[in-house]
């Protein structure tokens, strides 16, 4: 029985030291995090400083902790791509079609003169029409044939107020048509001294070269000052990256150019700035994990520097494809003339995850990094976030981490006053993880005495 008690007294002190909670004074490296507004959860595009203040390329040590000194649960996620849209603006030729107001809109009998290039200079009503018929619409020449258009703005003239009912429709030939917008709305609305105007009609994507726009309530159009063509274009752009920063290489016994990281990082690209004048040269970019490994290829590629016509041309960064690197070799071909007397700047590039983390307990949150041999935290955003991507998720908030020079130099200052406690909850736990280990040895002796005699 007592065999039995001490066993499972020593097992529970040894998982009690073990798996003690993580508290922020574990950690080197801690930084404040500013949520912008009130929310379930709380997202931040990881800086530079982060991927420089953690122990592993994969983030393992990285913690958020609030107010209350908790650890709260988060997420680390790809950053997605930015999509941003262009609008542009193209004044378009228009002229006025007259015809019977019961009339549809393939009913009217006009007469339509373009130019070689289907441009059309003149609409007039044929021969054996009446004249003095109303206006019922106008025939707008878009002069392409590009699926970009979106919407047609109309300019309606001046004194023009009220509600108007409008449809479009397309052609490419003048004479067979397909409707684009069964039914618009323009209006012109003035009370006290304020204008409301709507006169934007969206057509969607199409390509037609011809549109015709006509009134149905009221049925005689109003007159218009111009019309334009509106597009709208959506560019995807690629995130951001951030980069260390730029650090002179130090030149080695043999003549190249070594740069040091404080720590590995899956780098994507490595940017070099030459010193100032017309330098060019091919160069080989090796790695290794310490200073006592052998280097290994990375990449090659051509730096250079040309100055002249008022302008300096620079070589594009190169592509390091998401290799771990803490040590960076720069090797240049003897033949180019080396890269002068100034050594290069180095800089390491890579595309920064968002994390994303439960906003439990109170502000303000602090993210902590730097603890060897760190465990994973991280949690499947899925799994943190209920219907992530989805309509109806809940609402994530903008944050951002400060790192600022005591953030970063948390490791070598002197522990605050708030993270006392936690040193000496760590004494107290190893005081009672070697005072158990004592009476298991005092019980284990005593075990032994017994089994003698």
């Amino acid at each position: 029985m007592s065999r039995h008690v001490a066993t499972t007294l020593l097992a529970l002190l040894c998982c009690g030291a073990v798996h003690a909670a993580e508290q922020a004074a574990d950690f080197a490296t801690r930084a404040s995090v500013r949520v912008t507004q009130a929310a379930p959860y709380a997202r931040l595009t990881l800086p530079i400083d982060a991927y420089l203040a953690a122990r592993s390329p994969d983030l393992r040590d990285l913690r958020v902790f609030n107010a209350n000194g908790e650890a709260v649960p988060f997420a680390l996620i790809a950053t997605p791509p930015q999509t941003r849209a262009s609008e542009q603006q193209r004044a378009l030729r228009w002229f006025p079609l007259h015809g019977e107001a019961s009339t549809s809109g393939g009913d009217l009998q006009v007469d339509v003169r373009r130019d070689t290039s289907g441009t059309v200079v003149s609409v007039r009503e044929q021969a054996g029409n009446k004249a003095g018929k109303p206006l019922r619409g106008y025939l707008v020449d878009t002069g392409s044939k590009e699926a970009t258009r979106t919407a047609l703005d109309v300019t309606l003239g001046e004194g023009v107020s009220g509600f108007h009912r409008v449809s479009v429709e397309a052609s490419d030939d003048l004479a067979h048509w397909h409707s684009l917008q069964g039914e618009a709305v323009l209006a012109v609305l003035d009370f006290n001294g304020e204008q409301i105007r709507r006169e934007r009609i969206e057509l969607g994507h199409t390509g037609a070269r011809y549109l015709r726009v006509l009134w149905r309530e009221p049925a005689e159009a109003a007159p218009i000052a111009a019309a334009k063509l509106v597009t709208r274009e959506a560019h995807t752009e690629a995130p951001k990256m951030v980069w260390t920063p730029a650090s002179a290489a130090q030149r080695d016994a043999k003549g190249d150019y070594v740069l040091k990281l404080p720590t590995p990082i899956r780098a994507e690209q490595l940017r070099i700035t030459l010193p100032p004048g017309n330098l060019l040269a091919p160069v080989e970019v090796a790695t290794r994990r310490d200073e006592r490994a052998p280097w290994q290829r990375l990449t090659s590629g051509v730096v250079y520097r040309l100055s002249g016509e008022g302008q300096d041309r620079t070589s594009p960064d190169l592509a390091l494809g998401g290799a771990e690197v803490q040590h960076l070799r720069l090797h240049a071909d003897p033949r180019s003339g080396g890269l002068g007397n100034t050594a290069p700047t180095l800089q390491v590039g890579l595309t920064p995850q968002q994390l994303v983390f439960l906003a439990r307990g109170p502000a303000p949150y602090t993210l902590a990094l730097g603890k060897p041999k760190a465990a994973p935290a991280a949690l499947a955003v899925d799994t943190l976030v209920p219907g992530y991507g989805q309509a109806g998720a809940p609402t994530i908030a903008d944050a951002e981490a400060s790192f600022g020079p005591q953030a970063i130099a948390a490791d070598s200052s002197s522990p605050s006053t708030p993270d006392a406690p936690a040193a000496t909850r760590k004494w107290v736990l190893w005081a009672v993880l070697v005072v158990g280990v004592a009476v298991m040895g005092g019980m284990a002796w005593s075990l032994v005495k017994q089994t003698r005699r």
